[in-house]
């Protein structure tokens, strides 16, 4: 029995990576990583095209979209023509449109390493956690072996990693999942599509990690199950 202090975070992983990560070895991924992750990767929800990216619906009801093509020999649009190059074109509203600005800088800068976090007084029930929940996480966890982290103990490690390394590059959170994150963009906002998968994330400066794309968190009490059913929570 393991007793828990704060929420419960999961990590999704591959057999080949588990003794690595239970030795206290956390993986980062930069920005970039999963920008250009191929479609038809296994890991599903992981690629993410607009990862880091500002994005901001665009109102259409400022914009319209005219097509005309012009006729020979007639004089390029200007002020004076535009009423008579625009009583023959045609109309096509726009239905979606989203701004998107990107920062390349950043995409190589910045990684983060992702669990999905299990709230107690909302994602479980009777000490279980609820079936939908599990349906939610079912896309991402691809039969993977599954850690658990207290929350409370991974960000007191994180904390005392920090101060050990005379570094304030890391920050963990809850991700927002929102339509736009204009004025708020800080790697913890994603687009609603991406909801059910319940991430907290650690979003970290590379040039703190190791060789191998890692730090080292010591003494971290982490258990392992093979499925969501198999965790019990029991109120002391």
């Amino acid at each position: 029995m393991k007793f828990l202090n704060g929420r419960l975070l999961v990590k999704f992983v591959d057999e080949r990576f588990i003794r690595s990560t239970m030795d206290g070895n956390i993986h980062f991924s930069s920005y970039e990583y999963f920008k250009k992750l191929e479609e038809g990767v296994n890991d599903k929800g992981k690629r993410d095209k607009n990862e880091n990216a500002e994005y901001d619906p665009i109102d259409l009801n400022r914009y319209a979209f005219f097509i005309r093509f012009p006729k020979k020999g007639e004089p390029p649009l200007s002020a004076k023509n535009q009423k008579e190059h625009f009583k023959d074109a045609k109309y096509f509203p726009l239905l979606k449109a989203t701004e998107i600005i990107n920062f390349l800088d950043e995409d190589k800068k910045y990684g983060i390493s992702s669990f999905v976090v299990i709230d107690p007084d909302k994602d479980m029930e009777n000490g279980k956690i609820k079936a939908s929940f599990i349906k939610d996480v079912s896309e991402i966890s691809n039969n993977r072996k599954i850690l658990l982290f207290s929350e409370y103990d991974l960000i007191k490690s994180l904390i005392k990693f920090e101060q050990d390394n005379n570094s304030y590059d890391i920050a963990c959170q809850n991700v927002e999942y929102t339509k736009s994150n204009k004025g708020i963009r800080n790697g913890f906002q994603k687009d609603p599509k991406y909801s059910r998968q319940h991430e907290w994330r650690i979003r970290i400066n590379m040039n703190i990690l190791n060789d191998n794309g890692y730090i080292y968190l010591p003494r971290l009490d982490i258990g392992i199950v093979n499925k969501l059913e198999g965790i019990t929570i029991i109120d002391k």
